[in-house]
């Protein structure tokens, strides 16, 4: 398949499991309402080795308004299907309308790009550990989970449209 460059790409969901044994995959978005801009024929971005790969959407079944059951073209089977899971949902900005990128749910940071003061990327969070006294953001960093613990003083600045968050950790931390 291609690698194509997609500068303005959002990461809007993530490819949950194999759904079936004809290659479907059920797929968990970050926001509501995509479901009246995604639709057969149109083509979402898998993330392969922090690249953008276009796959074109066979069909698509919606079973609320974040979660979809999505047959891709080129995936036959549910082997094929496993080879897709775990990988992250990539759409171009210029094809969420802006009331529904307005729309997007600060508290749900799952997706969101962490990047550093000077907009190094650390990573894409995967989830929030709130069972402690202090919440932790889960950061999948170079292959390993990072904590990142929710506070002002290392959160700056939490960007809902552009789904980043700026954050100024201190020396040593990435090294935990």
């Amino acid at each position: 398949m291609p690698v194509w460059k997609l500068d303005d790409g959002l990461t809007l969901g993530k490819v949950l499991k194999p759904n079936g044994y004809l290659g479907f995959v059920k797929v968990a978005f970050f926001m509501s309402g995509l479901e009246d801009i995604l639709d057969i024929g149109d083509f979402l971005f898998i993330e392969w080795m922090e690249k953008p790969v276009p796959y074109h959407i066979e069909e698509i079944l919606w079973e609320d308004d974040k979660t979809a059951r999505i047959k891709f073209a080129g995936i036959q089977n549910d082997e094929e299907a496993k080879k897709i899971t775990g990988r992250h949902i990539i759409l171009s900005e210029k094809t969420i309308p802006p009331d529904l990128l307005d729309q997007a749910d600060e508290g749900d940071l799952v997706g969101f790009k962490v990047i550093d003061l000077q907009k190094n990327v650390l990573g894409t969070v995967t989830g929030l550990d709130e069972r402690g006294p202090q919440s932790l953001l889960e950061v999948d960093h170079e292959g390993r989970e990072l904590l990142i613990p929710v506070h002002e003083d290392l959160i700056k600045k939490v960007d809902g449209k552009k789904r980043i968050i700026t954050v100024d950790l201190p020396p040593g931390l990435l090294e935990l």
